[in-house]
């Protein structure tokens, strides 16, 4: 990493300790005075405030597992720290405790998103939520099927223990078995699930070559289907969805006037709702 990446990190690391600094005391003049005997410190802890950790914690997971890899070393090392000091806040912390790790998970998310896109980080700013997570999900327009958003973010809030890259096998295994089970009518097989998942990880297989692999499978040409449930399959396939009557007809029009089948797959394959599912996956 240059020296200039470096001084913006160390500046921006220097905002939240003054954030923290000054956060905690402004929260807590106005929370309600804790009960001596209370149990738990966790009751401090209001609904809106322990959702906004939340939804920062789910963010950094699904910003992590997708695109970790792409981040400095530095960038990754401190988005990791935050995220697991934010862990153990969701898990024991009292009210003070979420002030502070929700300003600095805030601050790790800015400077990790700028340093995806080049740019420099707003730490003072509500930093966007990461596609894919639910919190996501409630302040974008869906541009995928609900069914299917509300799958991957609920992967991001269910595996919370752990580490991103277990966490990103859990959602590459959703979209492997999500195909399997609409072109193919049934579960993955371990092995193939298996070869699939880790080919992605490694970079040496994509999305666009998994499904095509299975449309072009003996399994899936011995269903021998005709032109309509030849498309209606590919819809499913790549949309998890069915057809709208025009695309329906456009595409079956295209395949009786000379159209080859491999023709209409690369044209899904290129589509921009196929690449919207992709980026919910991190693909």
């Amino acid at each position: 990493m240059n020296s200039l990446i470096r001084k913006k990190i160390a500046a921006a690391i220097v905002v939240a300790a003054m954030s923290v600094a000054i956060i905690p005391s402004a929260a807590l003049a106005s929370a309600p005075a804790p009960d001596p005997g209370a149990a738990v410190a966790e009751s401090l802890v209001d609904d809106a405030t322990r959702k906004t950790l939340t939804d920062l914690y789910d963010s950094a997971s699904a910003l992590l597992a997708a695109h970790g890899d792409e981040l400095a070393g530095d960038v990754r090392i401190y988005l990791e720290t935050m995220r697991s000091q934010a862990y153990d806040v969701l898990m024991y912390g009292g009210y003070q405790g979420h002030a502070e790790s929700t300003s600095n998970m805030r601050v790790a998310l800015a400077i990790a998103e700028a340093n995806l896109a080049g740019t420099t980080a707003n730490t003072n700013a509500m930093p966007d939520f990461v596609i894919g997570s639910s919190a996501y999900n409630e302040t974008h327009p869906l541009l995928v099927s609900a069914n299917m958003a509300n799958t991957i973010a609920t992967i991001y809030a269910t595996n919370r223990n752990l580490p991103p890259e277990m966490i990103r096998v859990q959602v590459l295994n959703s979209f492997v078995e999500r195909i399997y089970s609409t072109a193919l009518g049934r579960t993955a097989d371990t092995a193939g699930r298996d070869y699939w998942v880790n080919g992605i990880i490694s970079g040496e297989l994509s999305a666009d070559d998994y499904a095509i692999s299975i449309l072009n499978s003996a399994e899936f040409q011995g269903r021998n289907l005709s032109d309509e449930a030849y498309v209606t399959a590919l819809y499913k396939t790549f949309f998890d969805r069915d057809p709208d009557t025009a695309g329906l007809n456009n595409w079956v029009t295209a395949l009786q006037s000379g159209a080859s089948r491999a023709d209409i797959v690369s044209a899904f394959t290129q589509s921009a709702e196929w690449n919207n599912i992709c980026s919910y996956y991190g693909l």
